[in-house]
């Protein structure tokens, strides 16, 4: 006997600014310490340059795409922020798409509270 998928109606983001800037940061910890093991074991590098080198490692592989990442971010939630009831409540945050007070996601489609805790902000 096998248990059909359960069918869940919440909406998943799959990059939320927890994600993004979390990811950011174990990026940020590992070109550091590439950086700082390539300046430990080859001491022949001038200063100056693995200074550069490291400081456009930092913005090629943690700023950059960070900021990609939330661009997309806000593309993809703009129509929940915009154009749903929940974007004008007090309880919305709009950083996590969420309703903190029933903490749970809001979608175009899904109003956690369908509308009966709705303040204005």
């Amino acid at each position: 006997m096998t248990v059909p998928p359960v069918q869940d109606s919440e909406p998943r983001y799959p990059n939320t600014l927890g994600s993004i800037v979390t990811w950011a940061l174990f990026r940020a910890v590992a070109v550091i310490l590439l950086a700082w093991i390539v300046n430990e074991y080859f001491s022949m590098v001038d200063y100056a340059v693995w200074w550069a080198v490291t400081i456009m490692a930092l913005y090629g592989f943690v700023i950059h795409p960070a900021q990609v990442q939330y661009r997309l971010f806000k593309e993809n939630t703009r129509g929940v922020v915009e154009d749903t009831l929940c974007a004008s409540c007090r309880h919305f945050d709009p950083s996590a798409i969420v309703c903190t007070a029933l903490d749970e996601h809001v979608s175009e489609n899904h109003i956690p509270c369908e509308g009966n805790m709705w303040e204005p902000v």
